[in-house]
């Protein structure tokens, strides 16, 4: 199993901090998803267990803190104040050199550019704390068109385009897959 020597901390991004969930955040996070789960549907195959209970997210969280802690991968929140606002992680997926970032956020929140900022901030992140990562990829489905805007906005390479099984509602079937490499 892949693991990373150190985690990233909390990070600000304008007016966003984004951070590991703690058991404390459970309560916002159901109701963001909850809010959030029509509008989420389409793209993401994790929404089939939503809306989640409290319990259940709690034990989700504990999950994520556990891999959080053996550094094998790191989910965190996108927080306005106290308000969960979206999600991303950093995924050891893929070779060695690479990981993967995901994100998704909160209905009310589309449109303001924020997955782009965070997305942009944790590549950034990913090349300073980890010497050995030389690619951050970023997989959507095509017809996931706002989430393609991210990479494209952040200067990623579309490297890939090929068949899947599509994994949500919404999918096409047909993923694209971008890449960002280190600056020499």
């Amino acid at each position: 199993m892949r693991q990373m020597p150190v985690a990233p901390d909390s990070l600000q991004v304008g007016e966003y901090v984004v951070r590991k969930y703690e058991q404390s955040d459970a309560v916002g996070l159901v109701t963001a998803v909850t809010e959030s789960c029509e509008h989420l549907r389409p793209w993401m195959p994790w929404i089939k267990f939503e809306p989640q209970t409290m319990t259940q997210r709690a034990e989700l969280i504990k999950v994520w803190n556990e891999a959080w802690e053996q550094r094998t991968e790191f989910v965190m929140g996108i927080f306005l104040d106290d308000r969960v606002v979206g999600g991303t992680g950093i995924h050891l997926r893929g070779p060695v050199n690479t990981v993967e970032i995901g994100y998704w956020v909160h209905t009310d929140f589309t449109g303001r550019g924020i997955a782009s900022q965070v997305s942009g901030a944790l590549t950034l992140e990913a090349f300073q704390l980890w010497s050995e990562i030389d690619t951050v990829v970023i997989v959507h489905d095509e017809a996931n068109i706002a989430s393609g805007k991210v990479p494209a906005r952040l200067g990623f390479e579309h490297v890939f385009t090929g068949q899947r099984e599509p994994e949500a509602p919404g999918e096409s079937g047909v993923m694209y897959r971008w890449e960002k490499k280190r600056a020499n």
